[in-house]
């Protein structure tokens, strides 16, 4: 049999072509398919054919105008285990793109899938390599009554990656093949690789003639009289002359697209440019476009009308009875535009997208998804445009469609994110403001958002599920644009997290979406069968799983609910696997003493009833010490052995009898730890030693010192310390000693003696570091110095001006304390420079060498550090620092701007208080030292600062009864001789009656009662601040208040203290004048006076006195 096909390059091979071409390129030769190419008699017989076909085809009353369904049965070539292959959503995909380039006008070729699931060939042989040309390898394989179509992993020849069968009459040329496992974007399939072959199918041939890119072709460029496009080339004259693989035939990608160069040197026959079409999909070029021709789309035809003649097949493979998608909802997402519907089929192979603009014709595929999906998202959807929508399983034609669903695309836009859609409008202007309306679909009433300043808006919180519309206007405008609709979709859970343990596991998810619940489902991995787990709450995101097989994995989803029929995809699948009755981890050992030791180990995981069992042994020993049913992760164990090696393991009990194997065994050795950090103090004849033990010191120990001069052969011992530390006492001075201590665990076990350290008795001196010179004037100093000595040391201090040859003062005898002391030094002469020593004298004949300290110069110092301690309305504290022994000092401080300067001399300390000053004043400062030879400094750089202003106070009013009232004021930062003056009158009143220097409270609240008012009677009053004689706040605005009525009835009202308000029924405590009926028990405070004119009973009621408590009646 003689079978005629042809075959198309490996798409990894041009891509590399591709991506390699320069400014400039020449389309590289490309290998030949596996067969021999046609000849140009077989090529015009089956032209021939085709027509004739499609003549007597025409001669029958075909309608021509409709399109013509074309079954094709998938086969999908996958390893042995049946993984790897061609995916159903990539097969739709590149199926949904292919039918896109095979209408025209509304009529052609729409390819649809034949059967329920594709033929699976799994077979790893063919996998890896499929043999080119395929031979038998697919012999009783092919659908009778169907086009054909194979999808292969890779060929055994590297360079074919897909070829196809012209017209014939057996069932072989049905077949086309399509490599899959080295892939770009799946596009490619779809726009180029696909459509290819399936021309090839209906006998296109490529542009460049018949040969797989290893010839040229002989098709001239001209058309009309002296063409041979009917002969030659592809044999169709609407197809331009196409130059592939000629000589000087370049390509230019300057635009990103490749195009022909119009300035090729490839010529034809008759010396004529060539300008191929570059998008054609018979061409060997790789477009950013493609397209067939309108003489394609015949010769497509005639292909179609050749094999529908044919007997050895047939094309009429039923489509599937699938039950239509419904419930189809839009929601926009600025212009990207998502379809869901409800999938309501098991026998779908998947689901072509259509789109047009008509509700009635146009409708093109535009995309592909895989079996089970609910969802797609136009990403090419542009505006202004308005879409109609339908979805149709891609193994059915029209019998099975959804319904239509349409939306527009304006300049108004939707960007939906979870349940926030951002609106989006075209701007007015400058200075435009707008309004939005927005609601659920609908509602009669609108939701209005006016006066927004900017030309987007977003509304969040919508209900998922919910379709929406909203419109906008200029404000002032009467017309609104729009409306346009979006919706929230059912949300899919996020975040989803598993904690698997041995026989259970906690699954959790975010529940950030009002109102919607959750249904939750899960199985073993391999189980066919779902477990479900519906009516999750809406703030539910967690569920635990029990009962569950240890060591198995296990895969659960997780969706949203929105109301019985409308749900959220599925979460993506994950998976988890329970554990084993693992055996404890992390085995850590601390506090390890000479007979005990603390374990402590790691769980993986909780589990109700687990328990731990763990087992020791000195290392080398047979024997385990075993201890059992430990329901904590840590244990002590003791009774050890000092220094010695244990070992040891831990095991897990489970629920279910399980248990685990041991651990590997950790160690540690038992030890009575050694003394460290041996330190001292050391003076002439003591020093206080002192160490410490690294970790937990053993309960009930002691230590053991010794210490001996260096040379010495015997230690003194002292044993049973029971502290860390130790002072040695009566030692001569100038000796080495070493030392060394050991602990003492227990009667049967001591540690090693700690390495030895070493100490000397010395009269320590000074360091040049620890002497200080401070408080320098011009005539006297101050040295100070630090150093650890017995009590009882003195020192001896030397100083001299620098250059001296000798020690003009020696002071000796100087006592300090046992850290430290100091001298200070006087009568010396101004401006000289010192040099000074110390040294120490721990006995009439012992002392140190003397140490420098550091030179100073005497001089009557400026002060420094000049600082405003704190201010009020006419003061201020102010301070600098000390300028040396015996120094007084004059201030001066004037009103900032001012020239005369007010002064104050002899200020015996480093502070003083200004008084008198203006409020809310700025001044400024300077002082200078007077040194006790008479000499003064400069005066210091100019401070200031501001008083506070003389504002006016706070005020309010308090325990207001029937007669009386308290007034109270807040004044910050008053000075001691801040006064405040308030009057106050009944409102209406003329006369304002004046109360005058009431003090301040510094920063609390001040008070003042006013008595013998009128009963239900309004009163204002005012409060101002006397700052000084001269200076005054304004009057406060007037603070009005009412006295209460005057309570005829004062009696009790519930038991109480007779002070407690709430007691009585006027509100307030019994005043001297009042009658008091006693209906309750009343208790009168401790040492509280009460008075009140009578009492008056009805009944017997006790009235109780605590101590020290009076009651004064004034009848």
């Amino acid at each position: 049999m003689n079978r005629i096909f042809t075959g198309i390059l490996s798409w990894l091979l041009l891509s590399v072509f591709s991506s390699q071409m320069q400014a400039q390129t020449s389309p590289a030769l490309q290998p030949q398919c596996g067969t021999e190419d046609l000849t140009p008699q077989q090529i015009r017989a089956l032209v021939q054919q085709g027509n004739l076909a499609l003549e007597r085809k025409r001669a029958s009353g075909a309608a021509f105008t409709a399109i013509t369904y074309m079954p094709i049965r998938p086969h999908i070539l996958r390893q042995s285990d049946g993984s790897g292959g061609f995916s159903l959503a990539n097969l739709n995909q590149a199926m949904a793109i292919t039918n896109s380039y095979y209408l025209s006008n509304g009529y052609g070729i729409q390819f649809y899938f034949a059967g329920t699931t594709p033929d699976y060939i799994d077979n790893d042989a063919l996998f890896s390599s499929f043999p080119y040309p395929e031979g038998s390898a697919v012999d009783g394989r092919d659908a009778t009554n169907a086009m054909n179509q194979y999808y292969v992993n890779r060929f055994s020849t590297s360079t074919v990656g897909g070829f196809a069968y012209y017209p014939a009459n057996a069932t072989y040329s049905t077949r086309s093949f399509i490599m899959t496992g080295v892939v770009g974007p799946i596009e490619d399939v779809g726009n180029r690789v696909m459509p290819h072959e399936l021309g090839h199918n209906f006998n296109l041939y490529h542009t460049f003639g018949n040969n797989n890119g290893n010839a040229t072709t002989t098709e001239l460029v001209t058309r009309g009289a002296g063409a041979n496009c009917a002969t030659d080339g592809d044999l169709i004259c609407d197809t331009p002359a196409d130059p592939y693989n000629k000589v000087g035939a370049y390509l230019t990608t300057g635009t990103g697209c490749p195009q022909y160069d119009p300035n090729s040197t490839a010529r034809d026959a008759n010396g004529e440019p060539y300008s191929p079409s570059i998008t054609n999909i018979m061409s060997y070029y790789y477009p950013c476009t493609h397209d067939f021709t309108p003489g394609q789309y015949d010769r497509m035809q005639a292909g179609l009308a050749l094999r529908q003649t044919h007997t050895a097949y047939s094309l009429d493979a039923p489509p599937t009875d699938v039950p239509a998608p419904s419930n189809l909802r839009i929601s926009l997402n600025g212009s990207l535009v998502t379809l869901t519907w409800q999938d309501n089929a098991t026998n779908e192979m998947g689901y072509f997208i259509e789109r047009s603009p008509s509700p009635t014709t146009g409708f093109i595929p535009i995309w592909g998804v895989e079996p089970n999906a609910t969802t797609f998202t136009d990403t090419r959807a542009t505006a202004p445009n308005h879409y109609y929508y339908r979805v149709r399983p891609s193994n059915t034609t029209t019998g099975s469609l959804s319904s239509l669903i349409d939306v527009t695309l304006s300049g108004l836009t939707t960007s939906i994110t979870g349940t926030t859609a951002l609106l989006n409008w075209p701007a007015a202007g400058a200075g435009a403001t707008y309004e939005v309306q927005w609601r659920v679909v609908d509602s009669p009433t609108w939701n209005t958002i006016p006066n927004l300043i900017e030309n987007r808006v977003s509304i969040y919180g919508l209900a998922p599920n919910t379709t929406y519309e909203w419109r906008v206007r200029t404000t002032g405008s009467d017309n609104y644009e729009g409306p346009i609709s979006f919706s929230i979709p059912c949300q899919v859970p996020a975040y989803p997290y598993s904690y698997p343990a041995r026989a259970s596991a906690n699954l959790s998810w975010s529940t950030s979406v009002p109102g919607q619940t959750y249904s939750l489902r899960w199985r073993a991995v391999g189980d066919p069968n779902w477990t479900v787990v519906p009516n999750l709450g809406s703030t539910t995101g967690y569920y635990s799983l029990t009962g569950l097989q240890p060591s198995t994995a296990y895969e659960w989803q997780v969706q949203g609910v929105c109301s019985p029929t409308v749900s959220s995809d599925f979460t993506t699948l994950q998976t988890f696997s329970t554990l084993s009755c693992l055996a404890p981890s992390s085995l850590q050992v601390s506090n390890v003493l000479s007979s005990s030791a603390y374990l402590y180990w790691s769980l993986n995981y909780y589990e109700t009833g687990r328990t731990t069992e763990l087992r020791y042994r000195a290392v080398g020993t047979t024997d385990w010490t075993v201890v059992s049913s430990l329901t904590t992760t840590a244990y002590s164990v003791s009774g050890l052995t000092n220094n010695t090696l244990y070992e040891w393991q831990a095991k897990s009990f489970c629920l279910g009898g399980q248990q685990s194997d041991f651990s590997a065994s950790n160690y540690f050795t038992t030890v009575c730890a050694i003394p460290q950090g041996l330190n001292n103090n050391t003076t002439a004849t003591a020093t206080r030693l002192s160490w410490y033990i690294n970790g937990s010191a053993e309960p009930g120990n002691t230590y053991e010192l010794q210490y001996r001069a260096v040379g010495s052969g015997v230690w003194s011992t002292i044993s049973n310390l029971g502290v860390t530390n130790y002072s040695l006492t009566g030692l001569p001075t100038n000796v080495t000693y070493e030392w060394r201590v050991r602990q003492a665990c227990s009667a049967n076990a001591q540690s090693e003696y700690s390495a030895m350290a070493s100490f000397t008795t010395r009269c320590n001196p000074v360091t040049t570091s620890n002497a200080y010179v401070s408080y320098v004037t011009s005539s006297s100093a101050q040295f100070f110095w630090y150093v650890s000595n017995e009590a009882g040391t003195t020192y001896e201090i030397r100083y001299r001006p620098l250059g001296s040859s000798n020690w003009t003062t020696t002071v000796s005898n100087l006592t300090a304390t046992t850290t430290g002391g100091s001298f200070d030094a006087t009568g010396l002469p101004n401006n000289t420079t010192f040099e000074w020593q110390i040294r120490t004298t721990c006995s009439p004949s012992v002392s140190s060498d003397f140490t420098s300290g550091p030179y100073f110069t005497t001089q009557c110092r400026t002060p420094v550090g000049l600082s405003l301690y704190s201010a009020t309305v006419t003061g201020a504290s102010l301070s600098w620092n000390p300028m040396g022994i015996g120094v007084t000092y004059d201030l001066r401080y004037r009103r900032t701007g001012t020239t005369d300067w007010t002064e104050m001399n002899n200020l015996s300390t480093n502070y003083s208080a200004l008084s008198s000053l203006l409020s809310g004043t700025g001044y400024e400062w300077q002082v200078r030292t007077k040194c006790p030879d008479g000499q003064y400094s400069g005066y210091s750089a100019i401070a200031s600062f501001v008083t506070y202003p003389c504002g006016i106070p706070g005020s309010g009013t308090y325990d207001i009864t029937e007669n009386s009232a308290t007034l109270g004021w807040y004044f910050f930062n008053g000075a001691s001789d801040t006064r405040a003056e308030i009057r106050w009158r009944s409102v209406g009143a003329t006369d304002w009656t004046t109360v005058s220097s009431l003090t301040i409270s510094t920063n609390n609240l001040s008070t003042y009662s006013l008595t013998n008012l009128a009963s239900s009677t309004q009163y204002e009053w005012q409060v101002r601040a006397l700052c000084s004689p001269t200076e005054s706040s304004a009057f406060s605005s007037s603070i009005a208040f009412q006295t209460k009525a005057a309570c005829e009835q004062m009696y009790t009202v519930k038991s109480g203290y007779w002070n407690d308000l709430s007691v009585w029924s006027c509100g307030r405590a019994p005043m001297a004048t009042d009658s008091v009926h006693l209906k309750h028990a009343v208790i009168i405070p401790q040492s509280y006076l009460a008075a009140v004119r009578r009492i008056i009973y009805d009944v017997s009621v006790p009235v109780t006195w605590m101590s020290g408590a009076r009651l004064l009646l004034n009848q």
